[in-house]
């Protein structure tokens, strides 16, 4: 391994351990608030520490794979675009297709926000943007919502970008997979691929970044596999299912996607 290697990788280090010390003193720091004491908190732990145990983690079996502290093999990324109304076109990736969302498209919206598990992990603000960028003339040149729809056509959630800032060259993304049978299919992070592709090779964009409100583990998992890095937590700073929430705050820049992910467009395949 040469020494910009290692020093990647040490430095790839610092930046999990501070995300998980940060994430570790905002899960401690919440239980405090809700009332817990110094004998249930070290009870919590200890549950949290059996639970890696029965897992089968401790010794590194089964667990998935770390993109961000292995060299990954590259992995290309197949999308395709056609036009559409308006000028935004219809993304294709290997399974799913991004279509530009229109005002039909909020009544899904809001019925998969009826869903208890999104209501208590998804953004009601990013929500309500979403909706107001569909009942307005949408600029979209500095908003592009898109619907997720699967290989059978059907709607199954939202990504878009937020802010797209031409001379900072960077926008805010943000995912809804609101389709309960949708999930764990690898849609998300298929459509989290194609529109950083999206971005950054034809938008010409050098940054994306996102939030995750309150404890969603699983999205913070699921954007550090694909590439993002832990930039800080935003403390106290969301209300999400009527609590105050930490943020945390993730990035991927252009050069660091075109490491992990080589392109594919329409005139490749």
């Amino acid at each position: 391994m040469s020494s910009d290697e290692k020093d990647g990788l040490h430095s790839r280090r610092k930046q999990r351990e501070a995300m998980h010390r940060a994430l570790a003193s905002t899960v401690v720091e919440q239980l405090v608030a809700s009332g817990c004491e110094p004998g249930q908190l070290i009870d919590f732990a200890s549950e949290v520490l059996r639970c890696i145990m029965d897992g089968g983690f401790a010794d590194g079996r089964d667990r998935p794979p770390d993109r961000g502290q292995a060299d990954p093999e590259i992995q290309p990324v197949e999308f395709r675009l056609a036009s559409a109304p308006g000028g935004v076109p219809r993304i294709r990736g290997p399974r799913i297709t991004l279509r530009p969302m229109h005002p039909a498209d909020g009544a899904l919206l809001e019925r998969w926000s009826a869903d208890e598990d999104i209501r208590r992990t998804f953004s009601r603000e990013h929500l309500n943007r979403v909706l107001g960028l569909l009942s307005e003339a949408m600029d979209l040149r500095r908003d592009l919502p898109f619907l997720i729809s699967d290989e059978h056509g059907r709607g199954v959630g939202m990504i878009c970008l937020f802010d797209v800032d031409p001379d900072v060259r960077q926008a805010e993304m943000t995912k809804l997979l609101g389709d309960r049978a949708a999930r764990g299919k690898g849609y998300a992070a298929e459509a989290v691929k194609v529109t950083l592709a999206y971005a950054f090779d034809e938008l010409k964009l050098q940054r994306v970044y996102l939030r995750t409100a309150g404890f969603n583990f699983q999205n913070i998992r699921l954007n550090e596999k694909v590439g993002f890095r832990f930039e800080g937590i935003l403390r106290r700073s969301h209300v999400l299912a009527g609590n105050v929430v930490d943020v945390a705050l993730m990035s991927i820049l252009s050069h660091e996607f075109f490491r992990l992910y080589s392109l594919k467009r329409a005139d490749d395949v």
